[in-house]
């Protein structure tokens, strides 16, 4: 990663924006997986949750769970498009954000309020090495509108 800001769009949407370089192509020598841990008063004493996306063989993980996906990143990102037949590896390169945010509607009406820690891990499966991890914070609020 590069760079990346989120910033207020407007009175109820904040986005984000940025650059972020791959210097490999990711295959299935990697694992990747998404784990969730919620503060329901903000303090940040976050607990595990769940809700989680399995570590899996990257390619697996991109054919599988990016591509149901994929129409939330594709209008503000120059991500790659995965085909229903998949794709692998994932290419290395410079991506973008451009205004990114997310649509609300995808997630569960019973995923509760508050403070969310969304933790991501790609591992190296022949070393066993934490390769990267990266978190993102989003405060989910239910108002009727």
């Amino acid at each position: 990663m590069e760079k990346f800001r989120v910033r207020k769009f407007n009175r109820t949407l904040s986005v984000m924006n940025g650059t972020g370089v791959l210097l490999v192509d990711l295959d299935d020598r990697y694992s990747y997986g998404v784990h969730f841990a919620r503060s329901a008063q903000g303090n940040n004493q976050f607990n595990a949750y769940p809700m989680k996306l399995a570590a899996k063989p990257f390619c697996e993980f991109v054919n599988v769970y990016y591509r149901e996906y994929q129409h939330l990143f594709l209008k503000y990102t120059n991500l790659p498009f995965v085909p229903p037949e998949g794709l692998c590896p994932f290419p290395k390169g410079t991506y973008w954000a451009k205004d990114a945010h997310f649509d609300s509607s995808v997630i569960p009406v019973v995923v509760p309020e508050g403070l969310w820690r969304a933790t991501t891990d790609l591992v190296d499966t022949v070393t066993g090495e934490l390769v990267a991890r990266g978190s993102m914070y989003v405060r989910l609020s239910k108002e009727l509108m």
